[in-house]
């Protein structure tokens, strides 16, 4: 049985008339009348009740016709998923992002791409850049967001910068320091810092230490913290002073006011992760919204 044999039945059951259904087909009436014996003889059942006058439905025609239609709309259904699921509108995609990255980016890529591709299930993890990476290469996230330069085995790791921005000095408000609109680098050798742990994988411990060799010390690290807030939380305390991404600028901690350094920073990168081998068109579409968004 073939489906359009389902659908020159449903449209003779709707006509009651061969010449009439044809004609609605575009083909003549004999291939018609074919067709439908056909799939008499293929069912081992009679349709229709043919006169020189009428076409009528038998019992069991009626009763198919009503299948027929169950089976051809499965049909449409199923089809649209396969194609919805080609062009990656459905399905589970997940996403883990970096715990300090504070950037715009992140959030208005995911809220477009819940609007875009509602029927599909987005989850979003917070995990370190190290997790992330892990997490990548055993298959339990589709994509992360991840700050460079990343450790370990990652070649067969795709990575595209996201957005770059400068680095800038978290101070107490009431940290002799606040006073000035610029901070030298060098006149933080003496400071307690606080600092995002080095063992997340995350590239921006490496960039903090590199910015104070660079003014000739090493930093006097108080403490190692994996979150923003946490971190944030202990300058507004008093307890040291930190160098992060601009970015950390919109968590707007009270007690703890920013400052640029002194000479300017090197830039410091969030960028995509994913599965050079993960074709899937749910990470691809995702890749693309998020490229629109840091534009």
């Amino acid at each position: 049985m073939e489906l359009r044999q389902l659908r020159y039945f449903l449209t003779v059951a709707e006509e009651l008339n061969f010449g009439r259904a044809a004609k609605r087909l575009n083909m003549a009436q004999p291939p018609l009348t074919r067709q439908i014996r056909q799939l008499e003889q293929e069912l081992d059942v009679q349709l229709f009740e043919r006169t020189s006058r009428r076409v009528e439905l038998t019992e069991v025609g009626n009763l198919f016709v009503e299948e027929a239609y169950r089976i051809l709309e499965q049909v449409e259904q199923s089809l649209y998923r396969v194609k919805r699921a080609n062009q990656g509108a459905i399905g589970q995609l997940v996403v883990a992002f970096e715990g300090s990255s504070a950037y715009d980016v992140i959030p208005m890529s995911l809220k477009a791409y819940r609007e875009r591709f509602s029927d599909v299930e987005l989850v979003v993890l917070g995990m370190t850049t190290n997790e992330q990476i892990e997490a990548l290469h055993e298959g339990q996230i589709h994509a992360g967001f991840v700050v460079p330069p990343l450790q370990g085995q990652v070649e067969d790791l795709g990575l595209e910068t996201v957005i770059q921005a400068p680095l800038v000095l978290a101070l107490p408000e009431a940290h002799p320091l606040a006073a000035k609109a610029k901070v030298k680098v060098r006149s933080l050798a003496n400071e307690a810092f606080i600092i995002g742990q080095r063992h997340s994988g995350c590239g921006l411990f490496d960039q903090v230490i590199a910015v104070c060799r660079s003014a000739d010390f090493s930093p006097i690290i108080k403490q190692e913290v994996n979150e923003m807030q946490v971190l944030l939380g202990l300058v507004a305390a008093g307890f040291g002073i930190a160098i992060l991404p601009e970015s950390a600028k919109q968590f707007q901690r009270l007690g703890v006011i920013y400052r640029e350094l002194q000479p300017s920073s090197p830039l410091v990168a969030l960028a995509m992760a994913w599965q050079k081998s993960n074709s899937s068109p749910l990470v691809q579409a995702f890749l693309q919204i998020v490229r629109e968004n840091s534009a």
